[in-house]
Formats: structure tokens, C-alpha cells, sequence
């Protein structure tokens, strides 16, 4: 009796490090492609109980984290690829992105992504430039001629586009619009879309494909979408208390943002 329990308690044990096993590489086999793109606002020290916000002097560990860690930081063309498979993605891979067009992006954390040769793509609501506390065009221009940033749309008016969604002609208005704007100002194609506060819906993905966008990035996607829906593209909201390099290591992870979709 006692060989018989000590059988199967070796039995319980290989089967659990099986299951783990498995797990890991289902994990490993389904994560292969996701891209752990960062999320950013406003970079001020100040806190905004409205907009989120990251410190000058935090920005800059995270990014000297990523830099002398040697991650491949990307623009949104090779997430695209990764994505779709057309490129295989180095195990460690990010991409950076910041919402709305706040003047202090240009201020305080464009010099940090020069310092450390890293591309990140800014989402501008057109209606803002050059309103108080947003970037210009002259900001704008110097950042995309950079090659090192990216510009893309956040729509007009940064509403809430389920809610516009009612108005065909309005969506249409807050998407293509704001591309043709952005593309007239800076003399350059604009590829890729944000949607303000992460929200959408099935005509909004329809209308931001017929517009001519490649892709386009959300925070909180429904799960019905996949996560290698290229008009769906998750982020990871970055903050200043992401500044521990082991927390900061993991939410880096291409695994973080498998393991939050299924909370």
C-alpha cells in the first residue's frame, strides 16, 4: 500500500509539471506575436486626477531601462508585422506610445527618446494643436521629420466614438478628417489611429479601415476581439509606480498583456 501511494504521489507530481509545462508553452506559443505596447499621457510631476501622468525623472528610467536592457522598441509598422506574422518578433520587443498631443511630450520626453535613439508614435486630436498646453505644427513637423516619431490620429475631437458611431458622417468626419489634416500638415502619410479612451465598435473598425488607416490602437478591447486584431491593438497603461525594474521587467513582458486579457 505504501509503494502504491508513494507511486502515485510520483504520478500527482509529473502530471502537475506537465500541466505547467503545457501551459507555459501554450502561454509561450500564443504570446508569440504580442507586442507589449506602452501606453503614456502626459509627462509632467505634477498629478492630474483627469489625465494620467508620468514624471520627467520616471520617463527616464523606463526608457534607459529599455535601452540598456537592449529591447527591440519598434514603431507601429513592425507591430503590424509582428502581428501578422509577416516578421518574426524578438523575444524582447516594445513599443511606446503617448495620447492627446500635450506640449509637455515634446518638452520633457522627445529628449529622452533622442538621448536613447527610441521611436514611439504620438496620437494627436487635431482639433487641439496648437491650442494652450498642445503641441503646434512646428513641434509636430520638427518630431516627424525626426524619423524617430511617429504621428498619428486621435480624431478630431476626441469624442466618445461608439456614441458617434449613430452619425456615419460624424465618424466619418472624426476619422478620415483628422487624417487628411495631419497628412497636409506634416507633408507625410498618416497611417495608424487611436481610438479616444480606447473605445469602439464594429463600425468604428469598418470606418477606420475605409479610411485608409493600417491600424489602429486601443486600451481595453472588448474580447471578442483577438488579440492579433490589428484594429484592436492593446496597450499596457504605463504610470510612475512602474518604475521597480522587476515590475517594470514584467509589465514589459510580452506575456503581461495575455495574462490581463483573461483576468
Amino acid at each position: 500500500m505504501r509503494n502504491i501511494k508513494k507511486r502515485l504521489g510520483v504520478w500527482s507530481a509529473a502530471a502537475l509539471f506537465t500541466v505547467f509545462i503545457t501551459l507555459v508553452a501554450y502561454v509561450a506559443l500564443r504570446s508569440a506575436s504580442v507586442v507589449p505596447v506602452l501606453m503614456y499621457h502626459s509627462f509632467q510631476a505634477e498629478e492630474d486626477k483627469l489625465v494620467p501622468c508620468v514624471s520627467p525623472e520616471i520617463f527616464a528610467v523606463q526608457m534607459e531601462f529599455l535601452a540598456k536592457n537592449r529591447y527591440n522598441v519598434v514603431g507601429p509598422e513592425k507591430i503590424i508585422a509582428y502581428m501578422t506574422g509577416i516578421e518574426k518578433m524578438p523575444a524582447k520587443t516594445a513599443a511606446i506610445t503617448a495620447d492627446d498631443g500635450y506640449y509637455n511630450f515634446y518638452k520633457n520626453a522627445y529628449p529622452v527618446l533622442k538621448k536613447y535613439n527610441l521611436p514611439a508614435t504620438i496620437f494627436i486630436a487635431t482639433d487641439k494643436i496648437g491650442a494652450s498646453g498642445y503641441l503646434g505644427w512646428k513641434e509636430l513637423g520638427e518630431m516627424s521629420d525626426s524619423g524617430l516619431i511617429t504621428i498619428g490620429s486621435h480624431t478630431r475631437s476626441h469624442p466618445w466614438l461608439p456614441s458617434v458611431s449613430v452619425d456615419e458622417e460624424k465618424l466619418w468626419d472624426e476619422l478620415a478628417h483628422s487624417k487628411e489634416i495631419l497628412e497636409k500638415g506634416l507633408g507625410r502619410r498618416v497611417d495608424f489611429i487611436c481610438y479616444p479612451s480606447g473605445a469602439f465598435n464594429d463600425l468604428t473598425k469598418e470606418t477606420a479601415k475605409k479610411a485608409g488607416y493600417k491600424g489602429a490602437f486601443t486600451t481595453n478591447p472588448a474580447k471578442k476581439s483577438g488579440i492579433d486584431d490589428i484594429y484592436a491593438i492593446r496597450r499596457i497603461k504605463m504610470s510612475s509606480a512602474s518604475v521597480n525594474p522587476v515590475i517594470l521587467w514584467g509589465k514589459i513582458s510580452r506575456y503581461y498583456a495575455w495574462f490581463k486579457e483573461r483576468r
